[in-house]
């Protein structure tokens, strides 16, 4: 329970309203009283309920209105920071008695493991790190401070690659790099990052990856980048910083995405996508490129 006062000071913002006993959270259509709720439209129907709404800096409050609201700049983003502060539980750090951890780890002591994870020699998990339920962290894999590692994800294994013999026999190219995951990242249920051939796989900081992604070895994920669910991103790939990596799409080897890119659901890119361009469909065409071909086509009609 939390009063209204006091997450208007957290937003560094005014209340206007009845200062409140706020005690859960709800969706707009399921107001409920002393919950707090987020708008992004100016409009409010719900009128006769007391609760807590986030609105849009541009909303007009009736001064008669039974609701009390604080004015936001992004309603959804101030809900997300004030249900993080005021209304989770907090993990309890401990390691469950099922995890396996090998030699010569750094865990830090808020770290919270598990049932059934296992942990390879000379991993280094930093501060406030949670990792979830049967997850598997192999050799060398370094997981920076505040991360989120959920059930069933596979970090730092062998990656996929092979050299051929004359008779077409295959090879296994020996995986000798590591995984380096930094500060702040997310990864997804059953998502698997492969580490490195020789060189390192790298996750960098405030990187969020969805449930069941693969991300080969050698790749590079920017800060801030977004990669969705069934992603799959091929060894060797770059992709730049505040990038959007749609669901079930598919990143040939050694492509280089730049900075500030969405990839649209399902694209299949085989090319390099410069900064600031939004792509989709097969070959990664540019939204432009694909409108003109559909209208041309009269695709999906």
């Amino acid at each position: 329970m939390v009063k209204v006062l006091d997450i208007a000071s957290f937003l560094s913002e005014n209340f206007y309203g009845e200062n409140l006993y706020i005690d859960n959270v709800t969706s707009l259509d399921n107001i409920s009283a002393n919950s707090l709720v987020f708008s992004k439209n100016k409009i409010i129907s719900n009128t006769n309920i007391k609760a807590l709404v986030l609105v849009p800096i541009d909303f007009e409050y009736q001064e008669d209105s039974i609701f009390t609201i604080i004015k936001v700049k992004n309603p959804r983003l101030a809900f997300a920071k004030i249900v993080n502060k005021f209304f989770l539980k907090k993990t309890t750090n401990r390691i469950d008695k099922t995890a396996i951890i090998e030699n010569d780890c750094i865990i830090d002591s808020s770290v919270s493991i598990g049932a059934f994870c296992k942990i390879g020699n000379n991993v280094l998990i930093g501060k406030n790190t949670i990792i979830k339920n049967n997850v598997v962290i192999e050799d060398n894999t370094t997981i920076g401070d505040n991360c989120y590692i959920k059930s069933g994800s596979i970090l730092g294994e062998d990656g996929f690659g092979f050299e051929f013999e004359e008779d077409g026999t295959p090879i296994r190219i020996p995986h000798i790099g590591s995984l380096k995951i930094g500060n702040n990242v997310e990864v997804g249920s059953n998502t698997v990052i492969a580490r490195g051939t020789l060189n390192n796989t790298i996750i960098e900081n405030n990187v969020k990856i969805d449930d069941q992604v693969f991300i080969a070895h050698n790749c590079l994920i920017s800060e801030k980048t977004v990669v969705i669910a069934f992603a799959e991103i091929s060894g060797s790939v770059i992709v730049g910083k505040n990038c959007w990596i749609g669901p079930n799409c598919s990143i040939i080897q050694k492509v280089v995405i730049g900075d500030n890119v969405t990839v649209g659901i399902g694209a299949i890119v085989t090319n390099d996508i410069a900064s600031d361009k939004k792509v989709m469909g097969l070959n990664a065409l540019g939204l432009r490129s694909l409108l003109k071909l559909k209208k041309r086509i009269s695709y999906g009609k």
